[in-house]
């Protein structure tokens, strides 16, 4: 897991971003009922507590995802899970089409290492900023990718509800065969 900013070194620019992209992102959720359910109200020790626990669901989400092990993410994922690779790809809805898109991927990879620059938690909300690496095995469809991300988790229950990447904005992303056998 990859350093990420202290908080009182994040910039006004960073932070107005975040802030612009979690409104965006919730009142898309508010749309499709996110904010139909019964509020609970906590205390700022709570929420403290709530986004720390949020925070390390995803972090170590991240980390488990570089052992190329879809069984071992399946503790992380709310059974309606919604996920979506990539802005205007189709979503991936439910544990079981979760399991089954990352199993096939990840079983053509002979190592996946992702770079969590920075991440942030705001309530049941954590975003981050990664650099995720796919190495193919030698000869495998699956190609070589690197792409760098932000990504949106929504967290209910203590399990990832809403998993969206976004293409960062200039980054150049890769994408190529894998080396041959």
């Amino acid at each position: 897991m990859a350093d990420r900013k202290p908080l009182e070194s994040i910039n006004r620019r960073d932070l107005f971003m975040g802030a612009g992209m979690l409104a965006l992102l919730g009142m898309n959720e508010a749309m499709a009922g996110g904010h139909t359910g019964p509020r609970e109200l906590l205390s700022e020790e709570q929420q403290a507590a709530l986004e720390k626990a949020n925070d390390k669901l995803v972090a170590d989400f991240v980390a488990d995802y570089e052992k190329r092990d879809a069984q071992l993410l399946d503790k992380y994922v709310a059974d309606d899970i919604i996920y979506q690779i990539t802005e205007g790809m189709a979503e991936v809805v439910g544990r079981e089409a979760f399991f089954k898109h990352n199993d096939n991927m990840l079983k053509g990879l002979e190592k996946v290492e992702w770079i969590n620059k920075r991440q942030f938690a705001i309530g049941q909300v954590v975003i981050n900023e990664r650099i995720d690496e796919f190495y193919p095995f030698p000869g495998s469809k699956i190609p070589r990718m690197r792409f760098h991300v932000a990504g949106y988790f929504l967290i209910k229950d203590g399990k990832i509800q809403v998993w969206r990447d976004f293409t960062y904005p200039g980054a150049k992303q890769l994408i190529e065969p894998a080396p041959k056998a």
